[in-house]
């Protein structure tokens, strides 16, 4: 034992020496050299190891006495700790139902001995085969959805992140025809919606607050201006650009912007437009012949004949099938006139006098009468048409004006090689077309133009709207009636929410959620699940272990029935959402959380073991019990005292004490009445009668009073019943992934594995340790009040810390922070930010309760783990012989992380950082002749998100602990 005295330092061999020199002095006729046929030789061996063993108690009492007095100063070996994790359980794929996992399954992996190591699970839950497909974060009032994708690292809860915003308010309406446009033009949407005054405030609404648009180019070109007048708005567009079509050949207008936090559900969608002046025409010809718009031409000919065929073309009005369309034409007359000639006799008189001969006037040859024609498809039809029927007869003056209903039957046809829409005119008369005279009236056309309007709006015959990342289309939307398209569809007005979407019904009583969160953001109201259950989100029975999402834990939800499916954000599936309680933004942030995973149950190193029973003697003071199994975690005794007691007494502390008094009745007799005797830390202040035990855990004996500390235990026949559980130790810490073996079967679990590490297992303080926390009890007095007795009390009641260092005046970011005290400690073993924070929690209960209470109350006192920084390093050496360059870069890495993860990781927590020691480090390797530079940085995780910075100075993360990272050496 180191420190401790060796009175008698006399070993066998030493002991044997002397009695063989004493044999030669007092007996010199003995030879005592061993020999086996010697029996003095024997007693002589058998002497050495009797006084041997007296020589051993001996040098024991100085241990001994220091044990007792660790004793008298009230310390206590603390009890072997287990090692704790979190399992997944993986459902099979064919379950459709969920699995039970009961409390205490077993499970187990293989230590270096080849043994077998069992853990054992905290709770029963149920594991579902559902996955979890996405996850969202959504802001009603900010207008904000996004998909949280955590594989890309940790991220954001309850706050908006940097992944893409997929709220956005947009509804199109389209009409293949009246939409259809070029040029400055106006269109009317006309809303439909239960009552007008509702269709009134929407138009407004949207003429107000919505961007108008349409697509030209493949880009979003918008309206100049947007009106409301009742339920009718009116877009006005006075650029040049064209409606194109979208990849489907739809024409459409698209309204977007934050339309508000309502729902609009139009019952009907009317289409109207027109164009703001006259639009040319796309084209014109006389029969086969076309004509040059700009230049003008003869519409049939120079000598128009019946049958004589005029096109027009116009794609834009022509289309517009139900419209009122206007054709304007410029036609100029163009009269030839017949040559001269002589008087003209009168042959059909008998007597010809040339006194009657007079000079004949010319006849008017002009087109008298013309039908209109349009294409069906089939053939040309009929065009009914009013105002000036026939503009080519050059009757009137001044551009002519020819009003038609575009059929809704007209179709497009090719003309001359040309496609498109037309309408025809066909010369049915040509006046004085056999006249011996004629005199050549022919419509010359200057100029053409075409116009539309509507009487009544068009029902759209497409519809599409995009909110909440939701999408909705109708396709034929001009045959419902009505047609229930959710223009805008607002966000449920609620604080911010994270929802979660699953392939399948996650329905199981519990669903666990283990939530891995990175750093601390204490929110400060609360967060409740909620469930779609068809027409709502509705709340669920929730357990939150995870104090809201301050910390690494798990979630339990109880979800008895199955969850219907529904579509939102774009997505289908089964939804939970885990909404706040305020819209209040929090001063203390937002959780960034590292991963979900569902089907997640804590774990425990620990069996089992069967019962122990004992029998007790007629006043058996002092009476101490073995167990086979140790070392011993938990231990319930269990003694039947009903020999020691009567009915009536024993049904008294049965009311009396029901946690821990069973009574056994056998045909209304009482055959047992079993009593639980608490554990006591020392018998030493236990009373005469109370009923306590005393456990030692390593040893595995249980130890009861003598009478006058503590009760004896009534005689009998197996009247002491021992449940106690067993293990614990370092041997059970293992890294994440190693545990992945059942006991036995569970049906319909087709895997399991430890998320996390399985950490935190101790064994027994070593005697040093023991002396060292032992001889600090005397000053601190389990009372915290200086630095030194924080630190000592966490070394004392948690062997899991391996460093630990208060700061005073300091909060836990590191700040200055008067009156304040902040304990950071770093966890022994695995480098698990859970196990850290889970640590932290309960040396923060045990600290607040040996401090002063104001200090926790008044929240001044703060536990957290240290700031792991990874060091990496970027060397620069000139080397003496270039030839070993190879084995010196590897010498100066390996002497550089023995630097790091040996000397400097054993220093106290904020003073590990030694930046000058990195350059004598790689000065003092062989073959370097001179350092040329040495660039140090750190890399550390803060709240989440990774940090680099540069290390330049030794105190510039006070609660720093290092570890090693990536050295590069560079040769010169």
């Amino acid at each position: 034992m180191s420190g401790t005295p060796i009175l008698d330092p006399r070993s066998r061999e030493d002991i044997l020496a002397q009695v063989v020199d004493h044999a030669r002095s007092y007996t010199p006729e003995w030879r005592c050299d061993g020999a086996e046929d010697d029996p003095g030789a024997a007693l002589a061996a058998l002497f050495c190891d009797m006084f041997y063993q007296t020589v051993d108690r001996f040098n024991s009492v100085p241990g001994k006495l220091r044990t007792e007095f660790l004793n008298l100063t009230g310390f206590q070996m603390p009890d072997p700790s287990p090692a704790e994790g979190i399992l997944q359980f993986a459902a099979h794929e064919t379950a459709d139902g969920p699995v039970p996992v009961p409390e205490g399954t077993q499970v187990f992996t293989r230590d270096e001995e080849d043994e077998n190591i069992v853990y054992e699970t905290e709770r029963r839950i149920e594991a579902t085969a559902a996955r979890l497909t996405d996850i969202f974060y959504a802001d009603a009032r900010g207008g904000i959805i996004q998909r949280v994708d955590l594989s890309a690292g940790a991220q954001p809860f309850f706050t908006a992140g940097e992944s893409e915003n997929l709220q956005r308010h947009r509804f199109s309406l389209a009409h293949g025809s009246v939409l259809s446009l070029c040029g400055p033009c106006e269109v009317e949407v006309e809303l439909r919606r239960q009552a007008d005054f509702l269709a009134a405030q929407t138009a407004a609404l949207l003429a107000e607050k919505g961007a108008w648009t349409f697509r030209s180019g493949g880009e979003d070109v918008p309206f100049t201006s947007a009106a409301a007048e009742g339920a009718v708005l009116r877009l006005r567009y006075e650029g040049a650009l064209p409606f194109t079509p979208d990849e489907e050949g739809r024409y459409a207008v698209s309204c977007s912007g934050d339309l508000g936090g309502g729902t609009v559900l139009l019952d009907g969608a009317r289409l109207r437009s027109r164009p703001l002046g006259p639009l040319a025409l796309d084209g014109a010809a006389s029969g086969d012949v076309p004509l040059d718009l700009s230049r003008g031409g003869y519409c049939f000919g120079r000598r128009p004949a019946p049958y004589g065929l005029c096109y027009f073309r116009s794609d834009r009005a022509l289309c517009k099938r139900g419209a009122t369309a206007v054709l304007r034409l410029e036609i100029a007359p163009e009269v030839t006139e017949p040559e001269e000639s002589g008087p003209q006799y009168q042959f059909n008189r008998r007597i010809i006098d040339k006194r009657d001969a007079v000079a004949e006037p010319p006849d008017d040859v002009f087109v008298d009468q013309v039908v209109w024609e349009y294409f069906n498809g089939l053939g040309w039809r009929t065009l009914a048409v009013r105002g000036n029927e026939n503009p080519f007869s050059c009757r009137d003056a001044g551009p002519q004006e020819t009003v038609f209903d575009v059929p809704e039957d007209l179709q497009e046809t090719e003309v001359n090689a040309v496609r498109g829409f037309y309408v025809r005119a066909r010369v049915i008369r040509v006046e004085n077309e056999l006249s011996q005279r004629p005199r050549w009236i022919v419509p010359f056309l200057r100029g053409a133009s075409c116009g539309w309007s509507y009487a009544e709006g068009r029902p759209a015959e497409w519809c599409r709207s995009e909110n909440n990342g939701d999408t909705v289309e109708i396709a034929d939307a001009q045959d419902r009636e009505p047609l229930s398209f959710p223009a805008v569809v607002g966000l449920e007005d609620q604080p911010r929410s994270m929802y979660f979407c699953f392939d399948r019904s996650p329905n199981a009583m519990p669903l666990s959620i283990l939530f891995d969160v990175a750093g601390q953001a204490r929110m400060n109201d609360k967060l409740r699940f909620e469930a779609w259950d068809g027409k709502r989100f509705e709340p669920v029975r929730s357990v939150d272990l995870t104090r809201g999402l301050l910390h690494t834990g798990m979630m339990l939800l109880y979800l008895p029935r199955p969850l219907p499916e529904r579509t939102l954000f774009g997505r289908s599936g089964c939804w939970l959402r885990l909404a706040r309680s305020a819209y209040m933004d929090d001063p203390g942030g937002c959780p960034r959380i590292r991963s979900v995973r569902l089907n997640t149950v804590g774990a425990v190193q620990r069996q089992r073991a069967p019962d122990a029973v004992f029998s007790a003697g007629p006043y058996e003071a002092n009476k101490t019990l073995r167990l086979l199994r140790g070392p011993v975690l938990e231990a319930q005794v269990w003694v039947d005292e009903l020999s020691a007691v009567g009915e009536a007494e024993a049904q008294a502390l049965a009311r009396q004490m029901p946690e821990r008094v069973r009574l056994e009745w056998e045909d209304r007799v009482l055959t047992h009445c079993w009593v639980r005797w608490e554990r006591a830390a020392s018998l030493a202040a236990a009373g005469p009668e109370e009923r306590c035990c005393c456990l030692d855990p390593y040893e595995q004996t249980v130890a009861f009073g003598d009478g006058r500390r503590g009760r004896v235990p009534p005689a009998g026949e197996e009247n002491i019943r021992v449940t106690y559980w067993y293990g614990g130790g370092s041997r059970g810490n293992r890294p994440a992934g190693a545990v992945t073996d059942l006991i036995g079967a569970l049906p319909r679990i087709s895997h399991v594995e430890n998320l996390t590490a399985m950490s935190g297992g101790t064994d027994r303080f070593s005697t040093e340790k023991a002396d060292a926390v032992g001889n600090r009890r005397l000053r601190n007095r389990d009372r915290a009040a200086g630095p030194r007795d924080f630190e000592e009390l966490v070394l004392q009641n948690f062997p899991q810390v391996a460093h630990v260092r208060c700061f005073p005046d300091r909060d836990a970011s590191g700040a200055y922070a008067s009156g304040h005290v902040s304990v950071v400690v770093e966890s022994g073993g695995q480098n698990d930010r859970r196990v850290a924070d889970e640590l932290c929690q309960r040396i923060y209960g045990d600290l607040s309760r040996r401090c002063d209470c104001v200090l926790a109350a008044e929240g001044r006192l703060h536990v957290t783990g240290s700031t792991v920084i990874t060091v990496n390093s970027r060397v620069t050496v000139e080397l003496e012989d270039l030839d070993r360059g190879a084995d010196t870069q590897q010498e100066i890495a390996r002497r550089l992380a023995e630097l790091i993860d040996g000397r400097w990781r054993r220093r106290d927590i904020g003073d590990q950082l030694r930046i000058s020691q990195v350059w004598q480090t790689v000065r003092d390797t062989p073959n370097v002749r001179l350092v040329r530079s040495i660039l140090l940085e750190g890399c550390y995780d803060q709240g989440g998100v990774q940090r680099i910075a540069a290390l330049e100075d030794d105190g510039a993360f006070p609660y720093a602990t290092v570890e090693s990272g990536e050295h590069l050496i560079q040769l010169e």
